[in-house]
């Protein structure tokens, strides 16, 4: 009789042995009720997180009155992947699990969990970088790896000599690991399938690293370095020619300055070495004329001394051949810095591939308003198609600029874009000379238009764009085509000044922004396009003539 004052588990072991069948274990796990005492969790090996989690299942469980017995069979090792216990498991998330070492069998995982391509191990206990290996090094299908916030520690240079074959791992996350940057990179090393890799609040103030370093980053699309302490932008530097890298995310950081600078000493070192060359090549023709007179041999030993140097230089050669710096670089991400002068933007405009920007809460605009901040940045920095998220249409850049204008004219410092600005545009009228109240109402009265119907409807601009798609598909029936249909703007309202009375259509990348960000007004008119391309010619040119039969009804 089971007494219900036992608390926890009991686990009894018995072994039975059958005629002509090989011995087995059977286990009994006991669980009985409990008053709740806290009790401190232990740490577990990853094997057995993996086993606790994934392989108890409830069909082998016998439910009783106030307990249950948890019978498991266990017999030989499974010997191939598709017997492997786990073998059908891709993702295993073991966060907040209380891992604190490997505990991988000698004969490894193969016949436990094989084929996992997703490990999450964060939170975890786990301290030495040798348990982390081991368990890696088990796991050869891996492309996924979380390591967060695991206080992992580089015992004896364990990485560094670490030589057992890591799997293919395309994307790594290091975040609060206080992984040392030379150890990340020695780790990057040993993974050059490495495509996007995670190394932030490891309070990093430099990226120091050899000349060589970026050959092992060579395959990085995505390097993350959030929340560290880096302040110079020399630091940042040092990722110049990681050949591969698209985007670059580094919120969080003191970052104080931003700059861009040509390599000119790449460049002179390719245009001296042909002179270098052919200066040797000169030498090496003399010495050779003297010498084969003397001793064929010589030559010889001077043929391959030849080929030698050759050698060395053209190695030199290719090492500088790098390119422009982040030649690559189409996102980069800012937020959360301490930038507070426009020239930083007019240095990001330097950056050859750069298109998309993230950059919040920064001081520089901090104090604007989120539509005047979002106008000065569009318009200071025409490289960039994607400001935080959201497309810079062709309409918007044209009122950003001229708002730009506007904004610096009284203004004792202006930026340098400012001047560019005025000499595309020329002069505009002065904000003072605006009723910038006017045009701006809460709550506004548009039309929509749909073929030959026309329907008032009153909005609020707080609420966002894709509200009016919502409410074009309620009028005129078209929830059928709700995410395909096409809505334009067609800025006509009485508020409008002549030079921006535009017709646009309301990208659909949108939606979440509010209605008041397109500059839709009291009086102005949406039309919904049902069909495909009826705006737009073969060309793709939006066809005027369609638009204006549209007004006409």
């Amino acid at each position: 009789m089971i007494r219900q004052r036992f608390k926890y588990f009991r686990t009894f072991h018995l072994k039975m042995e059958e005629e002509d069948v090989e011995r087995k274990n059977i286990a009994f796990s006991v669980m009985l009720p409990s008053k709740g005492r806290n009790r401190r969790m232990r740490k577990k090996s990853f094997t057995e997180a993996v086993k606790e989690k994934y392989c108890m299942s409830d069909p082998n469980k016998i439910y009783t009155s106030g307990f249950v017995i948890d019978i498991k069979v266990t017999g030989k090792p499974k010997t191939s992947d598709s017997e492997a216990e786990l073998a059908y498991l891709r993702n295993v998330v073991l966060n907040n699990s209380c891992v604190g070492h490997a505990g991988v069998p000698n004969e490894g995982l193969s016949s436990l969990c094989p084929n996992v391509v997703d490990l999450d191990l964060s939170s975890n206990d786990l301290t030495d970088w040798k348990d982390m290996l081991t368990i890696l090094s088990n796991l050869q299908c891996l492309k996924f790896v979380n390591l967060a916030r695991n206080k992992l520690q580089n015992k004896e240079n364990t990485i560094q000599s670490w030589n057992a074959p890591l799997p293919q791992i395309e994307n790594l996350v290091l975040n609060g690991t206080f992984t040392s940057w030379q150890d990340v990179i020695d780790l990057t090393k040993k993974i050059p399938s490495l495509t996007e890799l995670h190394a932030c609040e490891n309070e990093y103030e430099d990226l120091d690293h050899p000349e060589d370093a970026y050959k092992c980053l060579q395959n990085i699309t995505c390097l993350r370095l959030n929340n560290n302490r880096l302040r110079s932008w020399e630091e940042i530097w040092k990722l110049k020619h990681l050949p591969q890298l698209e985007s670059l995310i580094l919120s969080g950081n003191p970052i104080q300055h931003i700059f861009y600078k040509e390599e000119e000493e790449c460049r002179i070192c390719c245009l001296e070495n042909p002179a270098e060359e052919m200066e040797t090549e000169r030498d090496i023709s003399m010495e050779i004329q003297d010498i084969v007179e003397d001793i064929v041999g010589d030559v010889l030993q001077m043929a391959d001394s030849m080929e030698t140097k050759e050698g060395e230089e053209s190695s030199k050669s290719t090492e500088c051949q790098h390119g422009d710096p982040f030649s690559r670089l189409k996102l980069i991400c800012l937020s959360e810095t301490q930038l507070n002068n426009w020239t930083h933007c007019d240095e990001l405009r330097k950056y050859p591939a750069l298109k998309s920007l993230r950059i919040k809460d920064i001081p520089l605009v901090k104090k604007l308003d989120p539509e005047e901040r979002r106008k000065l940045l569009v318009a200071h920095m025409p490289n960039i198609m994607i400001l935080n998220g959201s497309e810079v249409t062709s309409t918007e850049r044209d009122k950003s600029e001229r708002h730009f204008i506007r904004y610096f004219m009284d203004k004792g410092s202006k930026p340098e874009r400012f001047f560019e600005l005025e000499a595309k545009h020329g002069k505009v009228t002065p904000l003072r000379d605006i009723d910038i109240s006017g045009g701006y109402k809460e709550w506004i009265n548009v039309t929509f238009i749909f073929k030959d119907k026309r329907i008032k409807e009153k909005v609020h601009v707080v609420d966002p764009i894709g509200n009016l798609r919502l409410k074009a598909a309620e009028k005129f029936l078209l929830y059928d085509s709700l995410l395909t249909f096409k809505l334009y703007h067609f800025a006509c309202g009485p508020h409008h000044r002549e030079e921006d009375q535009t017709f646009e259509e309301l990208c659909k990348q949108t939606q979440s922004l509010p209605i008041s960000r397109f500059d839709v007004m009291d009086g102005d008119e949406l039309y919904v396009d049902a069909t495909d391309n009826v705006f737009q010619n073969a060309d793709g040119s939006l066809q005027y003539f369609h638009i204006y039969s549209y007004i006409a009804k």
